[in-house]
């Protein structure tokens, strides 16, 4: 099954509130030749975790995060000392790097550079390692639209027929961003221009809404996923959505929408407060080296940020339009990046007023 980077979650639940209710990651037990991974459900394939053993006598011990915040809780406690290693967006790593609880992989970083295209290795800075890429951009029914959707001035401005039944995701960063995409601008600006133009935007949108929550929260609530025909989502979110779709008809697409989008960057980096170990490294290596990188990107279903090897993948991999933007709309695209003190402030006030 193939679940989107945004809700794995919805399987690691469990396990992740476990780690916050104090249980412990690894028993005093465990060999030295174990790493302690905590990462994603479903985002590291079993074949490559098996074949690390067999080659390297290596074993992965994976715990899971339920999300993001609860991620960020373990890294910002002692209890970060029990992982040897973490999967973690791009701009959040060097949030939390700057507050002390990641360390720098300056030496690592050097030795693997050359494996990976520069865009995605450089939004790792100097704390991680790139592992995964993917988008933000449209979820729509089929079924609904005449044509295909492929532009963000459709969710923001809906048709009157959609009246009810769009998904939008209050995030303020993803929400004003989508709003200010729609009109071609920066969605990271903290111009009082492109903020107030996309309040007024989403002002206008809201009698067309729904649900202001994440789309895939839908997906133990089957009246209200079935009034749904369109959705703000993240790469990998249709196949979610299709597999709890109960509508023989009411098949879901994913769309990079024709103006850009947000691309977003997952790394693998280290806890500060621990001695990075020789296995660890160990398992950056192995699992950054080319024609792993290209079978995990595949099990797994994620657009891998590793340069030339798409001789080891294969041709559905290849031709997959969400895994594989165009290059000219990831070129006037955004790399995810940290909002300002000041463009924050106003982005949560303009949530806390649409709500």
């Amino acid at each position: 099954m193939i679940l989107s980077t945004c809700y794995r979650y919805f399987l690691g639940s469990t396990i992740g509130m476990l780690l916050l209710s104090g249980g412990p990651v690894a028993s005093a037990s465990d060999k030295a030749s174990t790493v302690h991974l905590y990462n994603w459900e479903a985002f590291l394939s079993e074949e490559v975790v098996r074949n690390i053993e067999t080659e390297h006598h290596l074993h992965i011990k994976e715990t899971y995060f339920s999300d993001e915040s609860v991620r960020d809780e373990l890294l910002l406690s002692k209890r970060r000392n029990s992982i040897d290693l973490v999967v973690i967006e791009s701009v959040r790593l060097n949030m939390l790097a700057n507050q002390g609880v990641m360390q720098p992989l300056t030496e690592i970083r050097a030795e693997l550079k050359s494996r990976f295209d520069n865009r995605w290795f450089e939004q790792c800075g100097d704390y991680g390692v790139p592992y995964a890429w993917g988008t933000s951009g449209l979820l729509y029914r089929k079924s609904a639209f005449e044509k295909p959707v492929d532009t963000w001035l459709q969710l923001i401005e809906p048709q009157e027929q959609l009246r009810g039944r769009v998904s939008m995701y209050y995030h303020p960063v993803d929400l004003i961003g989508a709003a200010l995409l729609a009109h071609n601008k920066d969605p990271f600006s903290d111009d009082n221009y492109d903020l107030k133009l996309a309040y007024q935007a989403l002002k206008k949108q809201r009698p067309y809404l729904n649900s202001t929550d994440y789309v895939l929260d839908a997906v133990d609530d089957a009246s209200l996923l079935e009034s749904t025909d369109l959705a703000f989502g993240f790469s990998g979110d249709e196949y979610v959505l299709n597999e709890f779709n109960t509508n023989p008809d009411g098949e879901w697409q994913y769309v990079v929408p024709k103006e850009g989008t947000f691309v977003w960057v997952e790394c693998l980096a280290v806890p500060s407060g621990i001695i990075t170990k020789p296995q660890t490294k160990q398992a950056i290596d192995y699992l950054t080296r080319p024609d792993v990188a290209a079978k995990n990107a595949q099990d797994a279903w994620f657009s891998t940020p590793n340069s030339n090897i798409e001789r080891y993948l294969d041709k559905e991999y290849l031709s997959d339009p969400v895994i594989n933007p165009s290059p000219e709309l990831i070129e006037k695209s955004y790399a995810y990046r940290e909002v300002g003190d000041y463009g924050l402030s106003i982005r949560q006030r303009i949530v806390k007023d649409l709500k």
